[in-house]
């Protein structure tokens, strides 16, 4: 058998390894949907993003998550959520008109408050929120959320 055979039998050997063995299955923490809303100025925010860490100054482990906000509204995606307990929440918001700063396209517009700190304990369950930035943003709060509708029963 020639060595090209050779390599090209061991390639397909560890594809198929991997296929059995579950290779890309997800078999980390039960994550939890959230979504809401965040407004600034009584307004929706148009663009921007909110992130999810969990928060290890209280003993809390696993993945980040985050959801892009459109027009005041986000939901994380599938499998993309948090783990439950205590995160620090990180919002950032643009008014949502493309513009060119110093050469810079921005497709999200220009920032509309510095980035915003909070911290949150989530339920072991998805969850509806509110997020209210205050004026001017970039503070850390120690309550960043109203709840929304609370947790979540929706498929």
């Amino acid at each position: 058998m020639s060595s090209v055979h050779a390599v090209g039998r061991w390639i397909s050997g560890l594809a198929l390894v991997g296929l059995l063995s579950g290779c890309g299955q997800d078999t980390g923490p039960q994550r939890y949907e959230v979504s809401g809303t965040v407004t600034y100025e009584g307004k929706p925010v148009l663009k921007g993003f909110v992130y999810f860490s969990p928060d290890t100054e209280q003993n809390n482990k696993g993945p980040g998550g985050g959801a892009a906000i459109d027009q005041g509204k986000f939901k994380t995606e599938p499998g993309k959520g948090i783990v439950g307990g205590p995160h620090v929440i990180r919002v950032v918001g643009y008014d949502g008109v493309a513009a060119v700063v110093e050469g810079e396209q921005l497709t999200d517009g220009k920032p509309l408050f510095t980035p915003y700190f909070a911290n949150f304990d989530f339920p072991k369950n998805a969850y509806v929120m509110d997020i209210i930035v205050p004026q001017g943003g970039g503070k850390f709060s120690e309550s960043v959320a109203t709840p929304g509708a609370g947790p979540s029963t929706g498929p």
